[in-house]
């Protein structure tokens, strides 16, 4: 017996297959979000040629103009992630993710000639079908997820996974500016973010698979060792969607309340934070590249932390595994809320400012942990739908939060205004995260798998 327990231990910390498909999705989540934003860099570029090689074309766009082609790629986006889960959990998520990552590598190429020769509705066109490949990816991902990431691993996996969105905003924001100024111009930031995209997914396509069982290279140990970890709650057979319950389910509704709320108040936060600290701190963030990234480089460094520490609780049995996602949750939106309420209520200095705005952001990191994991909790077999649903309706405020900056901020100079701002994010991480901790769970739902049902009733998959 102490043999086993050893054998199953090195088998839980030894590098195997699973690591390697979730370095590879790491990295299909770094470029993912690398092209997702290279066009907010490449922007100012693009319409301003004293900014970079002035070799380079410069588009006569007003801001209403560039406010139109940033925004298309989240029009597209909304459209697609509820389907994208579906088809990922009937069909397997792996070329679909190869597919998503493959449409916006090839019209990530062609967005200098978009741009150039069809105007802002060509390139709005081009952007927004980017967008709806892209709403493909992360219920693809949280699918592929369910099947490679063991119990006792899930918190790390998972968080490494999606830290990949955190480190392609890390790299692309100083690769892009560099590009720009090189002897390739504004239209090298697509070219080699495209070809980048390109490569990524010839090797998915070949190293890639749905699950440990279609693996054509896994040892039987490691195969075993996942399968048997997920036995419980993972069904291996495609199950009709339960669409009644999972819009009836309080937890559910509690998780796209959370995710909404998360999305809010961070994307007012991190979209706005260099123009209020250019305004109201005059500190020029541009002219220092440090600065510009340190809150992805911290925000990555902690949800890798973090899911380390999550992994640990749950592996000695610590506290619940309900208890742990409200606690890292809690850290997250309150630790972050609180550090926006200090900024709001004491006059600091431009440092003390910055750190405080660099602590809420970096304390975020705990959603990871927390209520981004919970997909896979509550209805594994069902993770990738719950995730295109949550983060479907969660998107919409990518378009909403910019509008009532906008509304509330009519003077970039005025910094009672920018504090009704901080408050109005603070105030909507407190009430998520109220809600998320009086009625989140957890707990596999019954409506996960029928045919496990009983084990549920019977106290065989409680929480650990």
């Amino acid at each position: 017996m102490e043999n086993d327990k050893k054998e199953e231990e090195k088998k839980e910390f030894s590098w195997g297959e699973r690591h390697k498909q979730t370095l590879l999705l790491f990295f299909g989540m770094l470029i993912s979000y690398g092209l997702r934003v290279n066009l907010s860099v490449a922007i100012v570029a693009m319409t301003d040629k004293s900014s970079a090689n002035t070799h380079f074309i410069e588009l006569p766009w007003n801001e209403s103009s560039k406010s139109k082609v940033l925004s298309s790629f989240f029009w597209g986006y909304l459209i697609t992630q509820v389907y994208a889960g579906q088809m990922a959990q009937k069909y397997g998520g792996k070329y679909f993710l190869a597919g998503a990552l493959g449409v916006s590598g090839v019209l990530t190429i062609f967005t200098p000639a978009s741009a150039i020769h069809g105007g802002v509705l060509v390139m709005c066109a081009n952007r927004m079908v980017q967008g709806m490949a892209q709403g493909f990816i992360f219920p693809s991902v949280n699918v592929l997820l369910s099947k490679w990431a063991p119990a006792s691993e899930k918190g790390r996996l998972i968080s490494f996974v999606f830290s990949g969105t955190q480190f392609g905003s890390l790299v692309m924001l100083p690769t892009a500016g560099l590009l720009a100024s090189s002897s390739g111009g504004w239209p090298a930031i697509f070219y080699v973010g495209g070809a980048f995209t390109l490569v990524w997914v010839l090797v998915w396509s070949l190293m890639g698979a749905n699950s440990p069982s279609e693996h054509q290279t896994i040892s039987d140990s490691e195969k075993k060792f996942i399968i048997n970890s997920l036995s419980n709650t993972t069904s291996n057979k495609p199950l009709q969607t339960p669409w009644g319950k999972i819009f009836t389910s309080i937890p559910m509704w509690t998780l796209i309340i959370a995710h909404l709320t998360q999305n809010l108040g961070f994307w007012i936060l991190l979209t706005n934070m260099p123009t209020y600290i250019n305004y109201i701190l005059k500190f020029d963030i541009k002219s220092n590249g440090f600065l510009s990234a340190m809150p992805y480089l911290i925000m990555w460094i902690l949800i890798i932390a973090f899911s380390w520490i999550s992994d640990y609780i749950r592996t000695h049995g610590l506290i619940t595994n309900t208890n742990q996602r409200k606690i890292w949750n809690t850290l997250a939106h309150w630790g972050g809320a609180l550090a926006l309420l200090s900024l709001y209520l004491f006059d600091t200095s431009t440092t003390g400012a910055i750190v405080l705005l660099t602590a809420a952001l970096g304390l975020n990191s705990g959603v990871y942990t927390g209520f981004l994991t919970n997909h896979l909790d509550l209805a594994p077999n069902f993770a990738g739908t719950l995730l295109g649903i949550t983060n479907s309706i969660a998107n919409i405020t990518s378009i909403l939060g910019p509008l009532l900056v906008g509304f509330v901020v009519t003077d970039n100079c005025n910094k009672d205004q920018w504090g009704i701002v901080f408050l109005c994010s603070a105030s909507v991480f407190f009430i998520g995260n109220l809600l998320y901790v009086i009625f989140g769970t957890a707990d596999t739902q019954p409506w996960n798998d029928t045919s496990i049902n009983n084990k549920i009733k019977n106290g065989e998959n409680e929480d650990p």
